[in-house]
């Protein structure tokens, strides 16, 4: 059998990715930065990947030829790859790249950005890097009774991983795209699974939630996030040249899958780097940016923003944000941490909006102290 790299032993790499395979034919190799799961992995051979498909789960044994740190391992020293899945986070695409120089198979990459492909493209100096939409959701965890059999064990959907079709080769259950078809998949995914995924992480941490199913338990949760969703319906009908029957579809499917109790999907991973989900150009900002674009106001996807201006995790990438929005006005938050242009319509109605939002959020954690 030939192998199959996968750069991030994460809920993608390690949860979603080997049930797309063809059973029996390829052998996996996990690469990660984490010691410790790099070391049970090796330790185990096996773990547990659960797929929660209608109202059960599927389990799946998945063997493990072999895991590396990411330090320990190169391209040069498995001659026999059938292809590579990188899925470690936009921020280190580029540096997890550099033990593929010398690549000779496809590396294909789940990073929720395009761009990626760029930039690994151009560092490998290889042409043959494709980007892959897979839309599903996948937890980085189990529940508790699943963990206590093995602490290896994660949970993902029943869902379908698209990817260029440059990489046409690769046996299982793939669904190969053009461009054009891509592109589709990429902007639903990234306005209609994105945007609201992670608004209910960040209302879900202000309540004190765990789970992302738990978030969409609270009313004032589910109708905000509901309501960002028709926000970028309404968007994404007026700008792109997507099938509305199909907008509508994934918009349902997704909504759908926030409150899905078998995931058991971290609010933590979730809401992870929200200085990344405020990109200018991204799920959040660059959301509310195209709405007012096309002349409306997205209000629930504003309360989004906010949220995720107040997430606070000590553990996470960007903890330095909490202090940056207690230390700073809003005026210079918003120009100098975000990168809104004085002026500019955004700045200008977060500007005036954002008190009044922090109000709304505040008395919506009061509410919420009621149910528990």
């Amino acid at each position: 059998m030939s192998d199959i790299i996968i750069l991030g032993a994460g809920a993608i790499g390690r949860g979603y990715l080997p049930w797309i395979f063809e059973k029996g034919r390829y052998d996996i190799i996990f690469v990660d930065s984490n010691k410790e799961l790099v070391k049970k992995l090796n330790e185990r051979k096996k773990y547990h990947s659960y797929r929660a498909k209608n109202g059960k789960l599927e389990e799946l044994v998945v063997n493990v030829k072999a895991a590396y740190h990411s330090s320990e391992f190169h391209i040069s020293n498995h001659p026999d790859v059938e292809a590579v899945f990188m899925n470690v986070g936009p921020r280190n695409a580029l540096s997890a790249a550099a033990c593929l120089n010398g690549v000779k198979c496809p590396v294909i990459l789940s990073e929720n950005d395009p761009q990626t492909v760029v930039l690994v493209s151009s560092a490998l100096n290889y042409e043959r890097v494709y980007f892959a939409v897979p839309d599903v959701i996948t937890s980085n965890t189990a529940s508790a009774d699943l963990l206590a059999k093995d602490p290896l064990a994660i949970i993902t959907e029943d869902g379908v991983m698209f990817i260029d079709e440059g990489a046409k080769g690769l046996k299982g259950d793939i669904n190969f795209c053009t461009t054009a078809e891509l592109n589709n998949q990429w902007t639903a995914k990234l306005y209609l699974h994105n945007t609201p995924h992670c608004i209910t992480a960040y209302l879900g941490a202000l309540v004190g939630a765990t789970y992302i199913h738990e978030s969409m338990q609270y009313p004032d949760n589910k109708k905000i996030v509901s309501g960002a969703m028709n926000e970028m319906l309404t968007a994404l009908k007026l700008k792109w040249d997507i099938p509305h029957s199909f907008l509508d579809w994934y918009a349902e499917k997704e909504l759908q899958r926030f409150s899905n109790v078998l995931l058991h999907d971290p609010i933590s991973r979730v809401a992870r780097e929200p200085l990344r989900k405020l990109d200018l150009e991204g799920r959040l900002i660059g959301a509310a940016q195209i709405c007012l674009s096309l002349g409306f106001t997205p209000r629930n996807i504003l309360t989004g923003i906010t949220s995720a201006l107040l997430f606070e995790n000590e553990a996470d990438e960007d903890r330095h944000l909490s202090f940056l929005r207690k230390t700073l006005s809003p005026k210079h938050l918003l120009t100098y941490i975000l990168g809104l242009r004085k002026g500019e319509a955004l700045e200008v109605v977060m500007r005036d909006r954002l008190p009044k939002i922090v109000s709304e959020l505040e008395a919506l954690i009061e509410r919420s102290r009621g149910r528990k």
